[in-house]
């Protein structure tokens, strides 16, 4: 009876050293995985345009004629600032290249009709110094 018992504990002792080593190579694995969050933002940077931030969400975004463009453009306004906030320089990205793709295609769209040019020329003027601090490179096509 003691001899079966050992056996399985031997056989039971082989299993974990199994699983221990698959756990050790899938750790070692997911350790190169870019898992990691992208570096974040220069805070200072972030603060300095934090006001045209903030402006163009509440005071030039809602001049916006066209209000599904405006609705969606408040919202990743506001979702930038929050990206913002918390130094999220991946979300403040895609937030700065969506509100620009928006507004350079409704630019496209109301080129005869736009009495709303102005005020969204500002926001592609803030959107291109949020740029500048969250490194996109270049403010969106048209701006």
């Amino acid at each position: 009876m003691s001899t079966r018992f050992l056996s399985s504990l031997m056989q039971t002792t082989r299993i974990n050293r199994v699983v221990l080593v698959l756990g050790v190579m899938l750790v070692a694995a997911c350790s190169d995985a870019p898992t990691a969050p992208a570096p974040g933002i220069d805070r200072v940077a972030a603060a300095r345009v934090m006001p045209s931030v903030t402006d163009a969400r509440v005071r030039l975004a809602p001049s916006i004629l066209n209000v599904a463009v405006r609705d969606r453009v408040v919202h990743d306004l506001q979702e930038l600032e929050t990206a913002l906030l918390n130094g999220d320089a991946q979300k403040a990205r895609f937030h700065t290249r969506l509100v620009g793709t928006l507004l350079t295609d409704y630019r496209e769209q109301q080129i005869n009709v736009m009495s709303d040019g102005a005020d969204v020329s500002a926001i592609g003027l803030m959107l291109d110094a949020v740029s500048t601090v969250i490194d996109v490179g270049s403010a969106p096509v048209g701006f």
